[in-house]
């Protein structure tokens, strides 16, 4: 389904998921992969591998797609993302900067402010 719509990103996201729930971790990776290749600026295959990574104890993996998503995607579930990822690292002061940087760009995303409040709790 993949090669007839290669840019319908959902057919990707399941294709990586089924992968993934099946145990091939190394799959799902490349399936996100080439996803990228068609959607380069997709918040959801961004977040998928943000997540597979993440999920898999890929932490630095993980850091280096949401700084690429930063820069390519830009969304605020992108920055929300960065700032729990540093935030579940206890990597506090990343996440505080990271939630400055973000509400920089996003000054009106609400969850951003409540995470940077909690933060400081």
């Amino acid at each position: 389904a993949v090669r007839g719509c290669p840019n319908a990103e959902i057919l990707w996201l399941m294709y990586a998921k089924q992968k993934w729930l099946q145990g091939d971790v190394g799959k799902a990776r490349e399936i996100l992969g080439e996803a990228f290749g068609h959607s380069k600026d997709s918040e959801a295959i961004s977040l998928a591998a943000v997540k597979l990574e993440s999920e898999n104890g890929e932490i630095q993996r993980a850091r280096l797609l949401l700084n690429r998503a930063r820069q390519q995607c830009d969304t605020a579930k992108v920055w929300m993302q960065s700032v729990q990822l540093e935030r579940e690292q206890t990597n506090y002061a990343q996440a505080l900067a990271l939630c400055e940087e973000g509400l920089a760009a996003h000054p009106h995303f609400a969850k951003l402010w409540m995470i940077g409040g909690q933060i400081y709790m």
